[in-house]
């Protein structure tokens, strides 16, 4: 029993000492700000995905429960997978072509996109057997260009 109450007041004076460094580091705020936004986008996404019975898990069973959230982490990984690659096509390009891309730029993208996906589409299965085009996922910017980094193309 007094264990379980040193550990609940050790817990308490680790929150107060995060909450004071919260309050008083605007960088800290700005983190979390960010790491927040990023995970309410990726729930977004999967809530848009998930539109079949209005994103609703209509079962009871905790099984299905689970084999139906992962497989809506699938699609969503794989849509998100598809639309990366679609983004880095631009770019590239225009790294081909000598615009200069700062990260910061880069930054701002994100591949939770919806209108490049076609929910309710039709979907052809016929070229599924050819494999892809093997991907280099290096796309340099102008910070790595100053750090002496080669152009991979």
């Amino acid at each position: 029993m007094a264990l379980r109450l040193a550990f609940r007041e050790v817990g308490r004076a680790v929150r107060t000492a995060v909450l004071l460094r919260y309050l008083s580091d605007p960088a800290l705020r700005e983190q979390i700000q960010r790491a927040t936004n990023k995970a309410e986008a990726y729930n977004g996404f999967t809530k848009w995905l998930h539109f079949g019975n209005a994103g609703w898990l209509i079962s009871r069973d905790p099984e299905l429960q689970d084999k139906a959230i992962k497989f809506l982490d699938l699609v969503a990984a794989s849509v998100i997978f598809s639309t990366s690659i679609d983004m880095t096509k631009t770019p590239r390009q225009m790294a081909r072509e000598g615009w200069t891309l700062n990260a910061s730029d880069l930054a701002v993208l994100s591949p939770y996109r919806r209108e490049n996906v076609l929910r309710f589409g039709d979907y052809t299965t016929d070229r599924l057997h050819i494999p892809p085009p093997v991907y280099n996922p290096t796309l340099h910017t102008a910070e790595d260009a100053g750090a002496g980094a080669a152009t991979p193309w």
